[in-house]
């Protein structure tokens, strides 16, 4: 799906389903992480080693399309992270029977990437390997590999070193 197409919901059992599995990752305190991914896999969020991915809780994925929505391996996503593949469209003119238009697009967390509490990732963006998010940041553009990344809008202000050895 690309940038260019607009954001539909799609209306079925299995987008209800989603939601189910969405609402249990995200509001049952006393489950496990890595429960919570698995929750998420079902959900359709698409991850590289679901078993080195820890997820805190309340971390909501995109509830129209998750499945653009891919996360690689020993990812660390504590509590209340939001991710949406869907955004706004302001340059679009609204007329009275379509006021808004939203478009879609992937979002991609690369290895080894640390995002803190309450971070924001919405647009189409890709977070490069070995990348830290700063709690409460909005990331709208894409984060460099080993970027130390924080505030609204989230903003490179350092880098860690390179991971030694084999991923």
């Amino acid at each position: 799906m690309s940038e260019t197409e607009t954001a539909v919901p799609e209306r079925s059992i299995k987008r209800l389903l989603r939601k189910i599995y969405q609402f249990l990752a995200r509001k049952l305190p006393f489950i496990p992480g890595k429960f919570r991914v698995f929750l998420q896999c079902a959900h359709g969020v698409k991850f590289i080693d679901a078993k080195s991915t820890f997820l805190g809780e309340d971390v909501f994925f995109d509830d129209i399309h998750p499945e653009l929505i891919t996360i690689g391996k020993n990812v660390r996503i504590t509590a209340g992270v939001r991710v949406l593949t869907h955004f706004f469209d302001t340059k679009f003119t609204p007329t009275p029977d379509r006021p808004f238009r939203f478009y879609t697009g992937e979002v991609v967390i690369g290895d080894n990437v640390f995002i803190g509490v309450n971070t924001v990732i919405a647009k189409p963006v890709v977070i490069g390997n070995g990348a830290v998010i700063g709690a409460n940041s909005v990331v709208s553009k894409d984060i460099p590999e080993n970027a130390i990344a924080v505030g609204t809008p989230a903003k490179v202000i350092g880098y860690r070193p390179s991971m030694q050895g084999n991923n």
